[in-house]
């Protein structure tokens, strides 16, 4: 038990300190976007790349920032279901419902890993005028699914433990 505790602890710890460091991609982002008003309505003179890259960054965000929000119980439930329902009931549907998740998110690793492969190989650049190079930002959805299926067996090793004990699975 206390291998299991100190497993799901560095687990947790890892997507907390993640998360907290992708946080701070929305500070050049939100630069990004700042140049790019001031440049295009102010200056007239509208830049090639900032809004692409404002996107790159921002989908990279969203995707690598997924575990983080697990953790915290920040993904959407539905509350007339699921919200009036004891912990150990709701334990128990996560338990139920959890083989869906491994599995989308095992077909999501596979062909997003193959993808960013190619990617990789190819050099992949986007097909705008600025042609900025693709695989960087592909890289992150392989990586974000490992750390959610890392984090989604840290939850599932919980819900289970709840669901056969009604207790919570204690931090030794």
């Amino acid at each position: 038990m206390k291998v299991m505790s100190s497993l799901l602890r560095s687990i947790d710890t890892l997507n907390r300190k993640l998360g907290w460091v992708f946080a701070f991609m929305l500070i050049p982002m939100a630069g990004i976007v700042i140049w790019d008003i001031l440049m295009r309505y102010f200056l007239n003179k509208p830049s090639v790349w900032a809004y692409e890259t404002s996107l790159f960054i921002y989908g990279g965000y969203i995707v690598l920032t997924g575990a983080y929000t697990l953790l915290h119980k920040g993904h959407v439930n539905v509350d007339i279901i699921y919200g009036s329902r004891s912990a150990r009931t709701r334990a128990i549907l996560d338990v139920c419902t959890a083989s869906l998740f491994f599995l989308y998110m095992w077909f999501l690793l596979r062909y997003s890993f193959a993808q960013t492969i190619t990617s990789w190989q190819i050099q992949e650049t986007t097909n705008t005028f600025w042609h900025p190079v693709y695989y960087p930002l592909k890289t992150t959805l392989p990586v974000a699914c490992i750390l959610l299926m890392l984090q989604g067996g840290a939850k599932f090793i919980r819900d289970l433990y709840m669901a056969v004990t009604g207790k919570e699975l204690p931090n030794e």
